[in-house]
């Protein structure tokens, strides 16, 4: 969220990692349906962002770069890479042990000994 320090106005902003948020974009990844694919309530499990026209850069023999405009497709996907997923819909990283010591919960880092 966030506000705006002359009006006091509040604003949510998603931000997605690799895809531009657009106007069409924004139709299709929004908070609402990370969070159903991320709690596995029936939604397709990924989705694909089509933009017609995107400036890329692309290598030519050489050692010179050619820019041109043309389509691409991403796909979003919720992806628990490098982090281990709970019962209780909850994450944390690998080489991290939970540790419940009465009422309170903390995680320490794991060390391997040899």
């Amino acid at each position: 969220m966030v506000i705006d320090t002359e009006t006091g106005r509040a604003t949510i902003v998603c931000k997605v990692r690799g895809i531009t948020l657009n106007y069409s974009a924004k139709q299709l990844v929004n908070f609402d349906v990370i969070r159903d694919m991320v709690l596995e309530t029936g939604v397709e499990p990924t989705v694909t962002v089509h933009t017609e026209k995107n400036i890329k850069r692309k290598r030519k023999g050489g050692g010179t770069v050619a820019i041109v405009t043309e389509p691409e497709d991403k796909t979003y996907r919720v992806s628990f890479f490098k982090r281990r997923s709970l019962v209780d819909n909850s994450s944390f990283p690998f080489g991290i042990k939970r540790v419940s010591v009465g009422a309170k919960e903390s995680f320490h880092r794991q060390t391997i000994h040899e």
